[in-house]
């Protein structure tokens, strides 16, 4: 036994140098993987770290191995130099003993997202190998996906209780890549909001839209026919996701006004003047016919040659003047002689409810009247001063005729 160990040594001495002979490449075989980025995603304007992991499959490299990264816009380094010794590779230098290199990059704030080529180059003495075909792709995407609204309407722009109008959104794609499963939908559940779908569901579905590209999407409403005249804020939920699978949700807030248009109708409710060349007070009454409130109301009177304003100012402050209610103000003016039909132009300003302004000019009107006319109307007693006159100038006239009739009856009496 103690002859064969010695034997036994020598034969695996022999072996070993013949078996790392076949076992190890004569020439050195390197295999470089782009180990990890972080982070992954990263976002344009951040700084991101990529680890290359150096094989050597093969014998030991005669020189210093030297690795290269070309980056190319939007990728630059960060504090960082392109090139780096990383020494000699030893043979069979993998797994837990390969090598790690590492780089900080910056991405251009403006990078666009997608998935981005890094060439590398490892030179070792004469050799070297280059990786430009897409072996190693750093992987960038924004931050959002950006589904902008660029416009919103309805006709008619402001819907009468009971009735419906047809809202159009208009979006439009501003991310770098392809949005899909686009959904919209009108919470029209809320409390307090006084419409609903009309004729068409709540929810509208956009399979997918391209980067730049804008779609319209219309929702029919009818409003409530005892809504109360205002503006509401109708919840419009959106989700989408973006190429790489990435749900987003947000919510948008359509601003619907309610409410009719308002009504006004000023009229000369009474006066104390009915002629001309006199002065006396005027009482316009504004009526508000209509089934939407008028808010803040401004009343202006209007010069005119016809008149003269003895009031002490052309401005008045009505204020809101509710759905089937009247307000009036009281003027004290001078007509003009000769005037015989009274024009009053004035002009009223005001709100309706959802703080829309409206202007209107009217020229109110009002008959004038001799006096004559004024006493058969009975609005002023008649004046009997001519028939007393009359009848004065008649008694006047019959005693002097009497006088005379008697001095002539006497005087033929004294000559009988």
């Amino acid at each position: 036994m103690a002859k064969k160990f010695p034997l036994f040594i020598f034969l695996v001495l022999c072996i070993f140098p013949l078996v790392s002979a076949y076992g190890t490449s004569s020439t050195p075989s390197i295999h470089v993987t782009l180990m990890s980025q972080t982070p992954d995603p990263v976002q344009p304007g951040d700084i991101v770290t990529v680890k290359f992991k150096i094989e050597n499959n093969g014998s030991e490299t005669n020189n210093d191995a030297l690795v290269t990264l070309l980056p190319q816009y939007p990728v630059s380094l960060y504090g960082d130099v392109a090139q780096k010794n990383i020494g000699k590779l030893r043979a069979l230098n993998s797994g837990a003993n390969a090598i790690i290199v590492e780089y900080k990059l910056k991405i251009d704030e403006q990078a666009t997202e997608g998935d981005l080529e890094l060439e590398l180059n490892v030179k070792f003495g004469e050799s070297g190998i280059s990786y430009t075909n897409n072996e190693f792709l750093l992987h960038i995407q924004t931050q959002d996906s950006i589904l902008d609204i660029t416009s919103i309407s309805f006709d008619p722009e402001q819907i009468k209780p009971g009735e419906s109008t047809q809202a159009t959104i208009t979006i439009k794609n501003l991310a770098d890549s392809l949005l899909r499963n686009l959904k919209f939908k009108l919470n029209l559940t809320s409390s307090g909001i006084p419409f609903a779908p009309y004729q068409s569901s709540s929810e509208r579905i956009i399979a997918q839209l391209p980067s730049g590209y804008q779609k319209a999407i219309t929702f029919n409403l009818i409003a409530d026919p005892k809504g109360a005249a205002g503006l509401y804020k109708v919840p419009l939920e959106i989700s989408y996701y973006d190429e790489k699978g990435k749900l987003f949700t947000t919510q948008e807030l359509l601003a619907i006004s309610l409410g009719d248009i308002p009504k006004v109708q000023p009229f000369i409710k009474k006066t104390s003047v009915l002629q001309a060349a006199e002065n006396g007070k005027i009482t316009i009454e504004i009526a508000n016919p209509g089934t939407a409130d008028i808010r803040y109301l401004q009343l202006y009177v209007l010069p005119s040659d016809e008149y003269t304003l003895l009031s002490p100012n052309d401005y008045f402050y009505i204020g809101n003047i509710d759905a089937d209610d009247t307000q009036s103000e009281e003027l004290e003016i001078y007509i003009t002689p000769n005037t015989k039909l009274l024009h009053l132009p004035i002009k009223l300003k005001y709100f309706d409810a959802n703080g829309k302004q409206f202007q209107q000019q009217f020229d109110l009107t009002m008959n004038l009247y001799t006096t004559s006319q004024l006493e058969t109307y009975g609005k002023i007693p008649t004046n009997y001063t001519w028939v007393y006159i009359v009848i004065l100038f008649l008694s006047i006239g019959g005693y002097v005729a009497y006088r005379k009739y008697n001095l002539t009856l006497k005087k033929i009496l004294k000559y009988q």
